[in-house]
């Protein structure tokens, strides 16, 4: 599957959901307090987004 080939609305999806697990991670390396730190990366329509997927992989 080529990402390039998603229309802009899922690939800002995937971005935000692959941002959200790379913020998770840096947290847990210690790298950051929180992961919402990375929150004013994503915009402001994907915060929801975000947050959610943070939940997600803070949970595994």
């Amino acid at each position: 599957m080529n990402l390039c080939d998603l229309p802009e609305e899922e690939q800002a999806l995937i971005e935000t959901d692959k941002a959200a697990a790379y913020a998770v991670w840096k947290e847990r390396k210690g790298d950051h307090a929180k992961a919402e730190e990375d929150l004013k990366t994503i915009p402001e329509p994907l915060h929801a987004t975000f947050l959610d997927a943070v939940k997600k992989y803070r949970s595994k």
